[in-house]
């Protein structure tokens, strides 16, 4: 197409507007009639399956005129069948990064389109499978919502197609999801005053009637037909590569502030835009403007999906059963016409029982007298005899056996798989059964699940492209619960001190894959039976995994008691949960400290253990002084160990504390955005921080108190071991001094001088 200029979008004026309206219709033109006839018979099959009155053909209810046509709608419910079985099994998907500094990025993200999901997807899903199943095809399309009270932090959200008849693809794709594609148009119908409300100051242009043959589809007497038109623009883009082996858009924001030296190479690759624009039969309503994305925003989802000759087929459950439930319907009716129209029991009479009495007679179908009187006949003696009525021909039932056993066949979909009694004779076989039917419609879940692992494609190219600036954003667990993130944080790198942006949605690159399942809450009520199956058999399993078995249980604070079991967890499984928290800076400070203090106090062991060593040697001769030696020696150790165990134990208390602490963080923080202000939640964050801080330097003076303990009585120990031996200095105190990182510590003597 030549009707943009360099920027893709179209110059202003008469000639570039007339060039994309006529490539608009000419699409349009093709789209319906490359597919036309596949849309009437979806909308047929539609109504056939949910409409009351349209599972007869018009010519059988005109030839029986004012006879019933009863309708047994059984494709309905075999629809419904797979639909709900869709619902309860959801498809669920996940985001994966392609290298592994990704990963925490890509748990953001997947959390993120989770939380985008929960909104309106279910809901969207539901809609689409409808027709889906029924009718062949269902749709729905992503957006951009940009709200008035926030209009600088635009969300991304999925909304329905409500006739996904009127979305119209390029009739070239071949792909099922239409991931080829050139251009989609989606068409909508406006009252003229509605139109009007709309568009009534733009200016129309006008096109000679000739130019064009298909105004009766745009426009009658009360409505007009608008149409968004999304549809490619080819471009050259370039990249660049960076030393640090980052690869950017050179158009993108940010990349004019890097240096051209750290511009280790450059390429110009084959890229595309997507654009939009609202345009009515003969004018340009709105636009066109840049989609954000670099892919179409529509998700497809179809039933069954053929190319056959060239052509594209696609329909669902309804079309190939509609002769078995008519079969069906007409056989029944029949059935029922029969039995209202046959007449009732009757009375034959002669001529004198019945004179005087032969209205009431006539009446006796239709009132229910107490009692009939007659006349006696020397004739015919006794009262009237009662004839019986006509029978029902055996063939109309067999009739209307057949149609519905072929209405199963045809589905493939028998009344034992969706609940009816069967000839099953164990649970095994029932599941089976279940089995057998689900696998003859596993094509319409596979499809839906399909049309979601689109759709996070779509999210994932997206999001990096709405959300851009530093915001606080709820992200959702599988279990649904969520927590907030901040995206394009600045921090620092732990190992370098240099400045690094955290969680950078624009960077790294992600795939996905989904799955199809149970639902989060079913596999939480089968994990809770299997958990208590488990514990019933082993019992001592439950102080130990207590705290996950009330989490999987669907009970009234069954949360809250898995929390407090958490604090009566051994040691050794809480120091494995906190395994990888990140810890508060002021926390790590005292942490350091106290560890400071430990190797100090090793050092003084190792230091005295020497000095006692070096004594016995010279002491050899003298037992009384080694004994007393070694009875030093022995008090000594069994000191280091009781500080070395309460050092363990505090710091173990410490980590605990830390990672309740955390947690009360986080639902601070949850609390105060959602329930109170921004101002609130950070002064819990402070709150919290300040406990923290308050609980470690408890700790800390502590273990500092015991260091100087066993310090003092390390220099007593070794003034005993060196009064044993009057020709050495007695030792005035310890001091320490760092060695390649570490903390020495050296005794000072008595006369010496202080070490530097």
């Amino acid at each position: 197409m030549d009707n943009n200029d360099s920027t893709g979008s179209p110059t202003k004026g008469t000639t570039a507007q007339r060039k994309l309206l006529g490539a608009l219709r000419e699409r349009f033109k093709k789209a319906l009639d490359g597919d036309e006839e596949q849309r009437r018979d979806a909308m047929e099959d539609m109504k056939f399956a949910v409409v009351p009155g349209y599972q007869w053909d018009e010519n059988q209810k005109k030839e029986r005129g004012r006879r019933p046509c009863y309708e047994f709608n059984k494709i309905r419910v075999t629809g419904k069948r797979i639909i709900n079985n869709m619902r309860d099994n959801r498809p669920a998907g996940k985001v994966r990064g392609t290298e592994d500094n990704d990963k925490d990025t890509a748990e953001v993200i997947e959390g993120l389109i989770r939380n985008i999901w929960s909104k309106n997807g279910d809901a969207v899903m539901d809609y689409a499978a409808e027709y889906q199943v029924l009718a062949g095809m269902g749709a729905w399309r992503l957006d951009i919502d940009e709200l008035d009270s926030d209009p600088f932090n635009p969300d991304i959200t999925a909304k329905e197609i409500y006739n996904p008849f009127c979305l119209f693809s390029d009739p070239s794709s071949r792909d099922i999801l239409k991931r080829d594609a050139d251009y989609w148009i989606l068409t909508e119908k406006l009252s003229n005053d509605e139109f009007k409300r709309r568009y009534g100051d733009r200016d129309v242009i006008d096109f000679e009637s000739h130019e064009f043959d298909d105004e009766e589809d745009w426009q009658d007497d009360e409505e007009t037909r608008i149409a968004e038109y999304w549809y490619k623009e080819p471009y050259d883009k370039t990249m660049w590569q960076l030393h640090d082996d980052r690869v950017v858009d050179a158009e993108s924001e940010g990349a004019a502030i890097i240096p051209a030296e750290d511009i280790a190479d450059t390429k110009v690759v084959k890229s595309q835009k997507i654009w939009m624009c609202i345009a009515s039969g003969d004018s340009i309503l709105e636009g066109p403007t840049e989609w954000a994305g670099s892919m179409f925003p529509f998700v497809p989802v179809f039933g069954e999906y053929y190319i056959v000759d060239g052509k594209t087929y696609w329909n669902g459950i309804t079309r190939f059963a509609k002769d078995a439930q008519r079969s069906y319907n007409v056989s029944r009716t029949a059935v029922t016409e029969t039995i209202a129209m046959a007449p009732q029991a009757k009375y034959w009479s002669t001529a004198a029982q019945a004179e005087g009495h032969d209205k009431a007679w006539k009446l006796a179908h239709q009132k229910n007298y107490p009692f009939l009187l007659y006349n006696p006949d020397p004739q015919s003696p006794g009262p009237p005899t009662r004839m019986g009525s006509a029978d029902i021909p055996m063939a109309l039932i067999q009739e209307s056996q057949l149609a519905s056993e072929e209405i199963n066949m045809v589905t493939g979909i028998y009344q034992g798989d969706i609940g009816a009694p069967n000839q099953a004779t164990s649970g095994k076989q029932e599941i089976a059964r279940q089995q057998a039917g689900a696998i003859a419609t596993f094509n319409y879940s596979d499809n839906m699940a399909k049309a979601i692992e689109r759709t996070w494609e779509l999210l994932i190219d997206l999001i990096p492209k709405v959300y851009t600036t530093k915001r606080s954003l709820r992200v959702l667990g599988q279990d649904g619960a969520e927590k907030y993130v901040t995206i394009y944080d600045v921090g620092a790198d732990p190992e370098t001190g240099q400045p690094v942006t955290v969680h950078d949605l624009s960077a790294g690159k992600y795939d996905t894959v989904v799955t199809v399942g149970p639902n989060f809450t079913t596999r939480r009520q089968e994990a809770a039976e299997t958990y208590q199956g488990l514990l019933q058999g082993n019992p001592d399993l439950f102080p130990i995994i207590g705290d996950l078995v009330f989490k999987s249980m669907d009970l009234p604070y069954a949360e809250d008691i898995a929390e407090r079991m958490q604090t009566m967890l051994p040691p050794e499984i809480q120091q494995q949960m906190t395994e990888g928290q990140e810890m508060p800076a002021e926390v790590r400070a005292m942490m350091g400290q106290a560890q400071q203090a430990m190797q100090m106090v090793e050092q003084q062991a190792q230091q005295i253990q020497a000095a006692a060593a070096e004594v016995q040697q010279e002491a050899t001769q003298n037992e009384q002084a080694k004994a007393e030696i070694e009875k030093l020696i022995a008090q000594l150790e069994a000191k280091q160990a009781q500080f070395e165990a309460k050092i363990a134990k505090d710091l173990a208390g410490v980590a605990e504390k830390d990672a309740r602490l955390t947690v009360q963080k986080v639902n601070m923080e949850a609390s105060g955005i959602v329930e109170s202000s921004k101002q609130e939640a950070g002064q819990n964050a402070a709150q919290f921080q300040q406990a923290l801080a308050q609980d470690t330097a408890q700790v800390l003076a502590e273990i500092q108190g015991i260091a100087a303990k066993l310090s003092e009585h390390t220099l007593e120990a070794v003034d005993q071991i060196r009064a044993e031996k009057n020709d050495k200095p007695k030792i005035s105190r310890v001091e320490s001094k760092r060695e390649n990182g570490k903390l020495v510590a050296i005794p000072v003597y008595e006369d010496e001088p202080t070490i530097n």
